[in-house]
């Protein structure tokens, strides 16, 4: 990647993680204000960044344009969407999809169901991989030597009193997740939120979850996971990967 190209990654990276002035990404580049002036003006014309009328940059609608294109190129959203949609609806709860993508578990898709809450995940944000239920799911379901080679050096970081820090117990989760044929988050990563993952059978590397919020796991848990185990099938189904009994 040439220089140029790279501090122009840079500056996109930076403007992801909030708007910045001319001063701050002149400093981030160490270059002079001129300079980093004449390295943005490009990126604007383009429509990549925007200034505002505070004077600061920030990403351009070009880049959402840009990435609502690529999830809509995606099969696996296409097929899925409207069964999340129904199953936000009829769960009253918070869906997503994700999807193991270049070495990393990204949420493709999410849906607010009727009872929204606010939580972490967005769309084209990592998938926490030692928390998340979905992010269990996908692992679980991998070859091993894949699985090993996404959890080598993953930072285990305590997010809530329930979260399993330590790798190897983490592997002893992942397979009674195997054994279960679905993955929870029991408050492990935003406390009182709960989730259930179940992964999309086929070569997709991919799991849908649920997302509700109570101070434990209610008693409704097996009409949820009911639900998603349908919603996943007819995914898979959507996908040419057979229910069970029509092989």
């Amino acid at each position: 990647m040439s220089k140029t190209v790279a501090k122009a990654v840079h500056v996109l990276e930076e403007l992801a993680r909030s708007p910045r002035s001319l001063a701050d990404l002149a400093r981030e580049l160490d270059v002079h204000g001129s300079t980093a002036l004449r390295m943005l003006q490009p990126l604007v014309e383009a429509g990549l960044i925007a200034k505002g009328s505070d004077g600061r940059y920030r990403l351009g609608l070009r880049l959402a344009e840009w990435g609502q294109q690529v999830l809509d190129d995606l099969d696996l959203r296409t097929a899925a969407r409207p069964h999340l949609v129904a199953l936000a609806e009829s769960a009253r709860a918070t869906v997503h999809l994700s999807q193991l993508l270049d070495d990393q578990i990204v949420y493709v898709d999410k849906i607010e169901g009727a009872a929204t809450i606010r939580t972490w995940s967005r769309i084209g944000r990592a998938v926490p991989l030692h928390t998340a239920a979905a992010a269990k799911a996908i692992l679980a379901g991998l070859p091993p030597a894949r699985r090993d080679r996404l959890l080598a050096g993953h930072d285990f970081t305590r997010y809530t009193e329930r979260t399993i820090t330590d790798p190897r117990a983490f592997r002893g989760h992942l397979a009674e997740v195997a054994r279960a044929g679905y993955g929870t988050d029991r408050a492990e990563f935003e406390p009182l939120v709960h989730c259930l993952g179940v992964a999309v059978p086929g070569p997709v590397d991919a799991a849908v979850s649920v997302t509700v919020v109570r101070a434990e796991p209610g008693s409704d848990e097996a009409a949820l996971l009911a639900g998603l185990r349908d919603a996943v099938a007819a995914i898979a189904a959507e996908l040419g990967h057979p229910r069970r009994g029509e092989r």
